[in-house]
């Protein structure tokens, strides 16, 4: 091995080490965020809660059903704005991570929603601002075979995506999937309240 083999091999040992350093410090970051948006949610949860418990002390003792009934309604509300809260706060702490975590979760959303064939990727304004180096090339290299993505226009949206193939559009904006996860979440919660 001559000596500029040997440093390009050093050279991309270190890019590969530095590589997995900053890969292993984004995911341990991500678990962080996530750990500390279970525990906010959990005491934001805890204090609607007592809220709603303490309102409900308030309704008619002399009507037993009426009060059950209007407690139910004060939890489910006060559940249903926790998740609101949540989701917002899930949204902000999102579009706040650094850079590169940020169109991390982006390349990750687009490999997860691309479909087959060449779809164009529309980015908001500002991320389309500030879109990495190659990053559309990251994103081809990370779809399955027969599947491929082209920059478009901006889309009119606050952050994420747009993906588009032909006539249909499948919008990945972070308000959007927050919208379909709200009624999820509604939906789990009043299936277990109204058995």
């Amino acid at each position: 091995m001559t000596g500029l083999e040997k440093i390009l091999s050093q050279i991309e040992k270190e890019s590969d080490d530095r590589c997995q350093e900053l890969q292993d410090n984004a995911e341990k970051k991500a678990k962080e965020i996530i750990a500390d948006a279970e525990g906010q949610a959990q005491e934001l949860l805890n204090e609607r809660k007592a809220q709603a418990d303490k309102k409900a002390q308030t309704v008619d003792r002399s009507a037993q059903s009426s009060k059950e009934l209007e407690k139910s309604r004060i939890l489910l509300a006060a559940r249903l704005e926790s998740i609101d809260e949540v989701l917002e706060k899930a949204l902000e702490v999102i579009k706040a991570l650094p850079k590169r975590e940020y169109f991390d979760i982006l390349k990750e959303l687009i490999v997860k929603n691309a479909g087959s064939g060449e779809g164009t990727l529309r980015l908001s304004k500002a991320d389309s601002a500030r879109l990495p180096a190659n990053f559309v090339e990251g994103v081809n290299n990370a779809l399955k075979k027969g599947s491929s993505v082209k920059l478009g226009d901006c889309a009119d949206i606050d952050s994420g995506f747009v993906l588009t193939y032909g006539e249909v559009d499948i919008n990945c904006s972070f308000d959007a999937i927050a919208a379909s996860k709200r009624e999820e979440l509604r939906d789990a919660l009043n299936s277990l309240l109204f058995k």
